[in-house]
């Protein structure tokens, strides 16, 4: 989640409540500082969310568009196209790597070398910018020497240590120290890139790898001569579908609507009509694939994730919970663990995977045991209440289908057996099977219908 200090929630409040109840003209365009912020990978929507952002910028009259960084790097963006609006922009861009503990890395570095302004928080992280692209992998000699020679020239265009933003093409990361801080202070597994530059805030700002460092994005603003008042500031939000697609492509949410949707649809499974869970799993699954299609993913993990699902549900539906129940264990647990292959950003974490994978062996084992028994007696009780009951076609009776009752799917059979019956046909049920499917009838004034 996005990392915001309470005043910032308060501002960020206080703009949105003036932008509803106040006349739009309140603000004038010239002194206006659209602020746009960004934590996490950036993706196509995000990269998209920018660029309206600079255009609209540009198109009212902006002061300045200000840039609040936190990210790990991108996810199939062209670094080019990602910059191309901030280069050609006629607003001025502020950059502001922040707050304490952000990193720009990976085409983070493009974004922040491209701005007019880059100020930088204490213990925060920039470089490691080849690949640009998280899903590319380690990069040749060639990628190597065309990112450097992006790099550099941007930096040049700024007056900025133009050696330095080449060297990030080759791994390096330029790490900011607390005050009074040294380099053993800094966990060495925390430092990004193949190499580190520790550098006090002096050293960072006389070596030309920042413009200023300043605690917060209102202090960014000031340094860079722009007002920071409340009145100043214009809030710009990616937008829900988009917030939804872009926060569903990290490792760690895709999986767990992953798993999610799968035992939402297994519980669904045992279950004989078609409800809430039902539902629920398939937007889940659904949200979960996309977040899968978008990252690079292992397809040896996901079958074995998948396997291990299956083994344990059919260990289950026999009411075995022997063999197959373990080797559905180990292979969920297996496949969580191989299923996302990249780089650290867009690895899962080990402890998710084996809470998650644990989880799934207590659903199937004693969960939906437990459902199961008290189904038993728990499903007819229902059904039966359901006799008499007027209902209409979902899928054709032929003669089973399905048919829907008091805001329920379920599983029928025509009384008489005989020809088909169309969707959207009124019926009314008149008793339940052993199996728990309904037996229906026509309502008296409906005629069979071909399909």
């Amino acid at each position: 989640m996005p990392r915001r200090t309470l005043p910032f929630a308060l501002l960020a409040a206080g703009s949105l409540i003036l932008a509803l109840g106040g006349p739009a003209s309140a603000q004038p365009a010239a002194d206006r500082v659209d602020v746009v912020q960004i934590d996490g990978v950036l993706d196509q929507h995000v990269a998209g969310y920018l660029r309206d952002v600079m255009a609209r910028a540009g198109e009212e009259g902006s002061a300045l568009v200000a840039i609040q960084l936190d990210t790990g790097g991108g996810l199939n963006v062209d670094p080019e196209e990602l910059v191309a609006p901030i280069r050609d922009s006629d607003v001025p861009v502020l950059t502001f790597v922040g707050d304490s503990g952000a990193r720009a890395l990976g085409a983070g570095v493009f974004v922040a070398q491209a701005s007019d302004h880059l100020m930088l928080s204490p213990v925060t992280q920039m470089g490691a910018a080849a690949p640009a692209d998280l899903r590319d992998g380690p990069p040749d000699a060639a990628a190597r020497s065309e990112a450097a020679a992006l790099l550099r020239d941007l930096a040049a265009e700024q007056d900025r240590d133009a050696d330095f933003a080449a060297a990030t093409a080759d791994g390096e990361v330029a790490v900011l120290l607390a005050a009074g801080a040294t380099e053993a202070d800094v966990d060495p597994a925390a430092v990004a890139g193949s190499s580190a530059r520790y550098l006090t805030s002096e050293q960072a700002l006389d070596a030309g790898i920042a413009d200023a460092v300043v605690p917060d994005l209102f202090a960014a603003i000031d340094a860079a001569g722009f007002r920071a008042s409340q009145d100043a500031l214009r809030f710009n939000n990616l937008g829900l579908p988009a917030e939804i697609l872009s926060t569903v492509a990290s490792p760690g949410l895709a999986y767990l609507l992953l798993m999610a949707g799968v035992l939402s649809l297994a519980f669904e499974a045992f279950q004989p009509g078609f409800g809430v869970a039902g539902v629920s799993g398939v937007l889940l699954l659904g949200l979960g694939l996309y977040g899968l299609a978008v990252l690079p993913i292992s397809w040896v993990g996901l079958a074995l994730l998948a396997a291990g699902t299956l083994l344990l549900a059919a260990d289950l539906s026999i009411a075995g919970l022997g063999i197959p129940t373990a080797a559905g264990a180990a292979a969920t647990l297996a496949g969580s663990l191989l299923l996302f292959p990249g780089p650290d950003p867009l690895r899962l974490p080990v402890w998710v995977a084996v809470i998650v994978s644990l989880f799934s062996v207590v659903f199937f084992v004693f969960i939906m045991t437990w459902v199961l028994r008290a189904q038993g007696s728990a499903v007819p009780a229902t059904a039966e209440n359901l006799v008499g009951r007027p209902g209409v076609v979902r899928s054709v009776l032929n003669p089973e289908g399905h048919v829907f009752v008091d805001g329920t799917l379920w599983r029928a059979r025509l009384r008489d057996g005989g020809g088909k019956v169309r969707t959207g046909t009124p019926i009314r049920v008149t008793g339940l099977d052993q199996d728990a499917t309904l037996e229906v009838e026509l309502l008296p004034e409906t005629s069979h219908a071909g399909t």
